[in-house]
């Protein structure tokens, strides 16, 4: 189903796991998806036309990547300052970070089912959990008070969860990167952007169309064939 709304990965690559978007206006790239600039189907095709996308800069539709987010920590705002006991919680909640671990600049906390950079899995201990692991001086573990990683927590996308058929092609989006030739036949392999079935053709820049009958893409064959020298 095509998408209307995307966002654009920075060709600087990312920052561990977590990939940059294109900020808000394309003022610079970040990885907070809240400050990502979204970008209609009609101006990322202008791109892809013009062949402004690479390997490493790409659209991907909102819809998925915000359904595959997670909630993380940036190391860079927490400071030896907002370490517990230096700072007190008010609810009386802190998170526990596992030292010298990150994911590019991201913090691992304790969860249920171990360590997770994901903040949503991020377990709150009370003064009285965390007070015997301080007396110990545990060398593997700090704590900060629970509302100040709240309020740095952003959402983020992962480099492993991106999905070109579902995301790209499968939104919407055509022409984004070139299929490879048939040393074979001369033809350009294309995934239908509605039901990503295979499809060949000798246009190696305009999808001309899916040869499933059933499929809202569906095209005569002598329109598939079309060559686009």
């Amino acid at each position: 189903m095509k998408k209307d709304r995307f966002y654009k990965t920075s060709s600087h690559g990312g920052c561990g796991s977590t990939v940059m978007f294109w900020a808000v206006d394309s003022k610079g790239y970040l990885s907070n998806l809240d400050e990502a600039h979204i970008y209609t189907r009609a101006e990322i095709m202008e791109d892809a036309i013009e062949g402004r996308f690479a390997w490493e800069m790409i659209p991907l539709s909102v819809e998925h990547v915000d359904a595959l987010a997670t909630w993380r920590v940036d190391c860079q705002y927490v400071s030896q300052d907002d370490h517990y006991p230096n700072k007190l919680d008010p609810d009386d909640e802190y998170v526990s970070i596992h030292r010298n671990e990150w994911d590019g600049n991201d913090l691992p906390f304790g969860g249920k089912f171990g360590n997770s950079f994901d903040y949503s899995q991020a377990v709150a201990f009370s003064k009285e959990d965390i007070d015997p692991y301080i007396e110990a001086k545990n060398p593997n573990l700090y704590f900060v008070p629970k509302y100040i990683t709240d309020k740095l927590a952003r959402r983020t996308f992962q480099a492993q969860n991106i999905n070109r058929r579902k995301m790209i092609q499968g939104a919407g989006i055509i022409g984004v990167r070139k299929a490879r030739k048939s040393t074979s036949k001369g033809m350009e392999r294309w995934n239908c952007p509605e039901c990503g079935k295979i499809n060949w053709q000798y246009n190696p820049y305009d999808f001309m169309g899916c040869g499933d009958i059933n499929c809202e893409e569906w095209a005569p064959i002598s329109e598939r064939q079309f060559s686009g020298d």
